[in-house]
């Protein structure tokens, strides 16, 4: 198996842990082993900030930038190759996405996925006896 994910400029990642966890980021300089530069994707609340790499997850997606690009050349670069329309139809964002629309909830939402599974159980149970 050949590795495809490397810790390069322009590479996008997921912050996995802390503030901004789930959010899109993208790598705009490799300060040290273990150290980035990135910067959200536009619109996100994430400025310019060293981050440690175990602290996001590497994604598929790369845009082409220059080392230390500017926030309008990267506004441009993301907009250009639509990282966050491929992020969202993928299936690790799809289920990002699912997750968080899980855990915000509220106890009415749960009880209506509660009856509904049930009743697709009853239903498969049905087809199957």
């Amino acid at each position: 198996m050949v590795l495809t994910r490397f810790v390069e400029i322009g590479r996008v990642c997921m912050i996995n842990y802390g503030k901004y966890e789930g959010a899109l980021v993208v790598i705009l300089d490799v300060a040290n082993a273990s150290r980035v530069l990135v910067q959200g994707l536009p619109g996100s609340p994430i400025g310019r900030e060293l981050m440690n790499i175990k602290r996001m997850a590497l994604t598929d997606h790369k845009i082409t930038i220059g080392r230390n690009a500017r926030t309008k050349t990267i506004a441009k670069a993301v907009a250009e190759s639509d990282v966050q329309n491929k992020w969202d139809s993928s299936a690790w964002g799809k289920r990002v996405a699912k997750r968080a629309a899980k855990a915000n909830m509220g106890d009415f939402d749960r009880f209506q996925a509660k009856i509904a599974k049930q009743s697709m159980a009853k239903k498969v149970a049905a087809k199957l006896a």
